[in-house]
């Protein structure tokens, strides 16, 4: 395991700007394997003397770091920094932070729903276990059992979520998770009072994976697109509320 060079001086800058630049320096080089994962980080005092920043911005970049997972602080006797590389969670937890400050409007997550979870469903088809569908079917079962709107919504959001997780892509299975979450902030509970907006989304639920069950691509893709209200290509743009379409998908 390669020992990792001297981090360069950075000189006077505040603190919020030096933390951000010398973060950005102990990225590149995890990224570009400069420094190995695995690898620990020199010591906190050393980094200090290294770079000429204070010890604050220092230990700001290193919370930066490890907020985005490269890097896993170990604490105690023989702990510290070491080099890491963000997984599934790291990115899901990243995105949807993004997205709480952000806050895209209802209209953005209504088309990346359009546009990504039909395939969501076709390669569900193709790659769902026996325990993705025992899992879909036990969610939309508990749908009909929820005692209130807003836990009919979180309901929905898991079904969704688990319907990606079963296309057995990791990327879009947490892009999805991120987008869920998002939906749950922005949707009104009152939207979901009414039963018959509750038993069509059951209904809409349980045909997708049936679907998925019978292994039937297309099928599955063109039920979660009707689901989703995603248009064929060829129509004209619609003229609709996507709030409203958002709600109730």
């Amino acid at each position: 395991m390669s020992t990792p060079r001297p981090l360069r001086p950075l000189g006077a800058i505040e603190v919020p700007r030096a933390a951000e630049l010398y973060a950005d320096v102990i990225r590149s080089k995890i990224l570009a394997g400069d420094i190995e994962v695995g690898a620990r980080l020199p010591p906190e005092r050393t980094m200090v003397e290294d770079s000429g920043l204070t010890r604050a911005a220092v230990r700001e970049a290193l919370q930066l770091l490890q907020h985005q997972g490269l890097i896993v602080t170990r604490p105690g006797r023989g702990g510290g920094s070491v080099a890491a590389r963000p997984d599934a969670s790291a990115f899901m937890s990243s995105v949807d932070l993004q997205l709480q400050g952000w806050a895209p409007g209802s209209q953005m997550l209504f088309e990346a729903r359009q546009v990504i979870e039909p395939w969501c469903a076709a390669l569900a088809a193709e790659r769902a276990t026996d325990d993705d569908l025992t899992l879909l079917d036990e969610i939309n079962a508990g749908a009909a059992h929820c005692q209130s709107s807003a836990e009919f919504i979180e309901n929905k959001v898991r079904w969704h979520a688990a319907l990606a997780t079963a296309a057995h892509n990791e990327l879009l299975s947490t892009f999805m998770e991120a987008v869920g979450r998002a939906i749950i902030r922005q949707t009104d509970a009152d939207d979901h009072s009414e039963p018959e907006s509750r038993a069509q989304s059951i209904r809409a639920h349980r045909s997708v994976t049936d679907a998925v069950r019978l292994r039937d691509r297309e099928r599955a893709h063109h039920a979660m697109g009707r689901h989703v209200h995603a248009p064929p290509i060829a129509h004209p743009k619609p003229s609709v509320d996507h709030s409203l379409l958002l709600r109730h998908a």
